[in-house]
């Protein structure tokens, strides 16, 4: 078998096929970018694309016929949406079990590193949906690309259970948290108050997860269980906060080139399917599990959007309420959600009296534990509606608080 074009690799795939396309670091761009432009060879097929806001940005249900279902929605596919994008908001676990129900995917593009000595393809940075749905496929068109690393710890394929493939030097989509700011460097030090010595660490992407790792130097033995992982790992590793030993498990690790370029060097980094990284099993017996999250707002109950913004889907669950929940059910874990108390301008708070009906309530409130912003921390567990309320309206922005009380309490 000799490599083809990107070009006649989509040749192979028929009419009305379902095919699977994995998104976040692992997306196949020499593919992705042909699906767009091509017409005939991908006529009528559906994409089951698991691409995350901000990184996978390519609408592939740009040709008449062609569907597209994501799991999580943004701007650029509601813009060019004509009824060919299908958003179907899951979480993780929820998403891993419908992709692998019989027949649920005929074909899987991917992208994988050069096979070694042995014959296999590293999935590298990218576990995902992909170990389980690779399974169930009849059909694997790859993109091998010498800057996926090889990395030991990662899922593989043989190379020879590859049906066809193309080469390309592609660059790894990337991920940038931007850059530091004061007001989520107050977030990360309180949630660093709340994170004790040996607990178990998931964190979401952002700006507050990002300067978090920074603020968790002076921490001990903590373990690492997440979706994803970024660049702040590294400051973990160089402050030698991490249990040694202990392996750093995620599902994905999404951030810079140079990033990727240094997971050969962090022997504990385990890749490996969202079927591992999000089973409830699996959390509940992770020590000490603190989930932090982002959210868009919250109200003062404690229920949780991360998915909509002025009425419009920007994004879906994801991993979130697999892990808000596994840390919950622990009495020695903690589900945190981080979000700054307002909008830069100070305008519109981001903790609301409640959230606008058709909101999507994306964690409910009974999952949430504490509530972080700049101005201080909310404990809600165990405590009553009333007190929630008046803990979270402590930690609003100050010129919202005498509104949200009023809200709430007349």
């Amino acid at each position: 078998m000799t490599a083809i074009s990107p070009e006649k690799l989509l040749g192979y795939l028929k009419q009305n096929e379902r095919v699977f396309v994995s998104g976040s670091a692992g997306e196949p761009i020499a593919l992705t970018e042909a699906i767009v432009t091509a017409a005939d060879s991908t006529a009528n097929c559906h994409f089951f694309c698991s691409f995350i806001p901000g990184v996978n940005k390519r609408n592939l249900s740009t040709t008449a016929g062609r569907q597209m279902s994501v799991y999580f929605m943004q701007p650029s596919f509601a813009k060019h949406d004509t009824g060919n994008v299908h958003f179907a908001p899951m979480t993780y676990s929820q998403i891993q079990q419908s992709l692998t129900m019989p027949e649920a995917i005929d074909t899987v593009l991917l992208q994988v590193a050069p096979p070694d000595e042995h014959g296999q393809c590293s999935l590298g940075p990218q576990g995902e949906f992909l170990p389980s749905v690779l399974t169930n496929c009849s059909k694997i068109l790859a993109v091998i690309n010498p800057n996926v690393p090889s990395l030991p710890n990662s899922p593989s394929i043989a190379f020879d259970k590859i049906s066809a493939y193309t080469e390309s030097d592609t660059p790894l989509p990337v991920y940038d948290a931007g850059s530091e700011n004061a007001v989520s460097q107050a977030i990360a030090d309180n949630i660093a108050s709340l994170i004790p010595n040996g607990a178990t660490l998931q964190c979401g992407l952002g700006k507050v997860p990002n300067q978090l790792m920074g603020a968790l130097s002076q921490h001990q033995q903590l373990r690492i269980h997440s979706g994803m992982v970024s660049d702040s790992l590294l400051r973990l590793i160089d402050n030698d906060v991490l249990e040694p030993g202990s392996p750093i498990i995620s599902t994905v690790a999404l951030g810079s080139e140079e990033f990727y370029k240094q997971l050969l060097d962090i022997p504990q980094l385990e890749i490996c399917g969202v079927e591992r990284s999000h089973n409830a099993a699996l959390l509940a017996a992770a020590p000490k599990l603190h989930a932090v999250n982002s959210a868009i707002e919250v109200d003062l109950c404690g229920q949780v959007n991360a998915e909509m913004l002025n009425g419009k889907s920007m994004s879906g669950p994801g991993g979130l309420p697999d892990f808000a929940a596994a840390a919950r059910a622990q009495a020695d874990g903690l589900s945190i959600i981080a979000l700054p108390a307002a909008d830069p301008s100070g305008e519109h708070s981001r903790l609301v009296a409640s959230l606008a009906t058709g909101t999507s309530i994306t964690i409910p409130q009974y999952n949430v534990d504490a509530v972080v912003t700049e101005y201080g921390i909310a404990m809600l567990r165990g405590v009553d509606r009333k007190t929630r309320a008046k803990r979270m309206i402590d930690i609003a922005h100050p010129n919202h608080r005498e509104r949200l009380e009023q809200a709430f309490f007349s």
